[in-house]
């Protein structure tokens, strides 16, 4: 089983240092997509309304979630709802992405049905490669809409690359950025919109350039939540707002030569003392998952995850035993990189609990 501690105070304070950081005529978008990346949706949003301007979702669900809340933010749907869905976003007044030239007929028959325009904005494919329009394509588009049936709200694209640290990551963020500023120019005056954005959490931190005019809202995600992305040391502090943990089950030594957990895909080299978690596979842990830290060491994981056990090599850690914690995320733990993958599939199976000061005061789930 994984446990995790959420602190909502750490995830306030991440916001207001970038807030800080950022320049003051830019739009902060917290994105809070699956379930805040895990974190818990609502408990984080409530958190976070006093400083924040709008809301980043992954589905429709998410967003009426806030606006059962009380939350009266905008909020935009990062993925382009699809059939009934876009019906029911467009009547409850969410920002869409328009992703592909096949989707404005799909909007006009959800506009009649919903009765109210949509507020749509354009992606531009600058090299992500998912969804978004050419920019050839993004022109034929906008002199098709009809503003009876939709409002132009916003303009934007998404960077592939900005949390790598490679040289070619760089370069080609850098021409992300140059490129999508430079089409924003040449519409000027031929494709109004009021918002235009482009930056994630790394772009923040490390690319000045993408939060530069025209452009005037950002979309952060694991910054908030305290885990840097992108080249570089981060030019504001943040804070691990969640701190996940899994029991040790056993705690036993082995000798060398041993095998180790399905398909013997590791075999000890020296005696060895081995903790195995109660957690695997189905509790979200990933290949990606090298170590854990127990007692303030780093304990590597050995053996193949199983469904819902691994092991560690606690050798090194004197006096560990059975029902001790061993840290996946937290403060104990050093996780450099894109984090994402490891963090959100453990803290969506997680079982939370929330430290909070001041308003919107959530209680456990």
């Amino acid at each position: 089983m994984i446990w995790a501690e959420v602190d909502l105070r750490a995830i306030r304070q991440n916001l207001e240092r970038l807030r800080e950081w950022l320049p003051k005529r830019v739009s902060l978008m917290f994105v809070v997509k699956e379930d805040a990346y895990g974190h818990g949706l609502v408990p984080v949003a409530k958190a976070s309304a006093e400083i924040v301007n709008w809301f980043g979702v992954a589905t429709v669900e998410e967003g009426l979630a806030l606006r059962a809340a009380g939350l009266p933010h905008p909020v935009f749907l990062m993925i382009p709802p699809v059939g009934g869905k876009l019906t029911a976003a467009i009547r409850a007044g969410f920002h869409i992405p328009l992703g592909d030239l096949g989707m404005l007929p799909e909007v006009e028959e959800a506009v009649r049905r919903a009765g109210k325009p949509a507020l749509l904005h354009l992606e531009i494919d600058t090299g992500m490669g998912r969804f978004g329009l050419l920019p050839e394509e993004a022109e034929e588009i906008v002199e098709r809409l009809k503003p009876k049936w939709v409002k132009l709200m916003g303009i934007f694209s998404h960077l592939s690359s900005a949390y790598g640290t490679a040289p070619e990551d760089l370069e080609f963020t850098r021409a992300q950025v140059w490129w999508f500023r430079k089409l924003l120019q040449e519409w000027e005056g031929k494709v109004e919109a009021p918002w235009k954005h482009l930056a994630n959490s790394a772009a923040v931190l490390a690319f000045h350039e993408a939060t530069a005019p025209p452009l005037n809202m950002v979309r952060v995600g694991t910054a908030a939540y305290g885990y840097p992305e992108g080249p570089g040391k981060p030019p504001v502090p943040l804070i691990p707002a969640a701190r996940v943990w899994a029991e040790i089950a056993a705690v036993r030594e082995v000798p060398a030569g041993w095998p180790v957990g399905y398909g013997r895909a590791f075999v000890t080299t020296k005696p060895s003392k081995l903790a195995i978690l109660a957690a695997g596979y189905s509790h979200g842990l990933r290949p990606e998952l090298k170590e854990v830290v127990v007692r303030e060491k780093r304990a590597p994981l050995v053996g193949k995850i199983a469904m819902d056990t691994v092991a560690c090599d606690v050798s090194q850690t004197e006096g560990v035993r059975r029902g001790e914690k061993a840290f996946v995320f937290g403060p104990e733990v050093e996780r450099p990189g894109w984090v994402c993958p490891i963090l959100v599939p453990v803290l969506l199976s997680a079982r939370k609990r929330f430290i909070s000061q001041g308003a919107g005061t959530p209680g456990r789930i």
